[in-house]
């Protein structure tokens, strides 16, 4: 009964997940906040003048999650293992359940992507071409009888039928990143179930913001309609007014969560402290608060400044920084808090890292105007 007991303490956990996994998290929020918002805002219009911006929101975001996984590859030790997250499931892992997830996202875009621009497709198959065989491929070398207004209503139901269910996919996305961080019940800033409601209001901030800044963007480079041109900045103007309150709303979000953390003990007070005045306070301050919210706010809060083209691009560049700073300030404040010492965890620059980020923003940025040149965005006229 003498046996000698050692303790051991002061332990440093450290940042075991970096910029790259906070890139992967802000860009799902981006891509199923952009669908999201596409959705929702055809169901308001139900024009076909709004097509194009619906193509852009369904294709766009299944451009982005077939590039997400790179950030995992970059990031884990072995990533040639990834694959037996499809085989090797277990229920009681949050992110066996993402590898379902985001898959069944990227395959519902793809298919509601492939029926929104089926016709169109089908009549550039008929059209003599240099890109006369990529569109006969695309449709299967079937033709069917009539325009694209018949073919398109012909298809109507199951086009629908996919935009519900990539719709219902965009939803369970979004909160399973607010579960997959609420369940590390050992860091006091992620265990939180605002933490579902904090990802849905950085989807809406970034995806109206992205859904207006690739829309102004293809239009400054490539050629659009009088008529067409005229229809999408007036709706690019109203999605201002959806990024405002979505601005209102992720400060709401962030001001009961900060809430919250005061009622859960001291724990919580110096989780809030991370932002507050700690590591993460010139990052809170500056890019989330000032940059991400308030400067955004002041660029869309008149009418004529939404329909300003600079102004209004100007607010969805820093409504986008701002949530991407969000997302690593609760991603990367959360492991920096100290669990079993008194000295706040320390996190090595990544510079490297976060350049792969933007150059992987720029490829995205590159592949969509690529697409606007072969994929027919806009409507063709009868």
């Amino acid at each position: 009964m003498n046996e000698s007991v050692q303790y051991i303490y002061w332990i440093e956990h450290g940042v075991a997940m970096g910029y790259l996994i906070a890139w992967y998290l802000w860009l799902i929020s981006l891509a199923e906040g952009t669908h999201i918002v596409a959705h929702l805002s055809w169901l308001y219009y139900r024009t076909e003048d709004y097509r194009p911006l619906e193509k852009v929101g369904t294709f766009q975001p299944f451009i982005i999650l077939a590039l997400v996984p790179l950030f995992l590859v970059a990031d884990l030790a072995h990533p040639e293992r990834f694959y037996t997250m499809f085989y090797h499931w277990h229920w009681t892992s949050p992110v066996a359940y993402g590898v379902y997830i985001i898959t069944f996202c990227m395959i519902s875009y793809a298919i509601h992507a492939y029926y929104l621009f089926r016709p169109e497709l089908m009549h550039r198959a008929r059209q003599e071409g240099p890109l006369q065989f990529v569109y006969r491929l695309v449709v299967f070398n079937h033709a069917e009888s009539g325009g694209i207004r018949e073919v398109r209503q012909r298809q109507e139901r199951r086009e629908r039928f996919w935009a519900g269910v990539s719709f219902f996919f965009s939803f369970m996305g979004l909160i399973y990143l607010g579960i997959l961080l609420s369940s590390f019940k050992g860091r006091v800033v992620w265990h939180s179930s605002v933490m579902v409601f904090i990802f849905f209001s950085f989807g809406a901030c970034s995806g109206s913001a992205f859904l207006i800044l690739l829309t102004h963007l293809k239009n400054a480079l490539a050629h659009t309609s009088p008529k067409a041109l005229v229809e999408q900045r007036r709706y690019l103007a109203e999605f201002g007014i959806l990024l405002k309150y979505s601005l209102v709303a992720q400060a709401a979000v962030f001001f009961i969560y900060f809430v919250l953390l005061q009622y859960t003990g001291i724990g919580g007070r110096l989780a809030s402290k991370v932002f507050f005045g700690g590591p993460r306070a010139f990052q809170f301050w500056f890019f989330q608060v000032a940059i991400g919210l308030i400067v955004p706010f002041a660029l869309v809060l008149f009418k004529s400044m939404r329909q300003n083209v600079i102004v209004s691009s100007i607010a969805s560049i820093a409504s986008m920084l701002g949530t991407l700073y969000g997302c690593m300030n609760i991603f990367i404040g959360g492991q920096l808090l100290p669990m079993t010492h008194f000295r706040w965890e320390h996190l090595e620059s990544e510079p490297g890292r976060m350049a792969f980020g933007i150059i992987i923003m720029a490829v995205m940025f590159v592949f969509f105007l690529v697409t606007y040149k072969v994929l027919p965005y806009e409507n063709i006229e009868a």
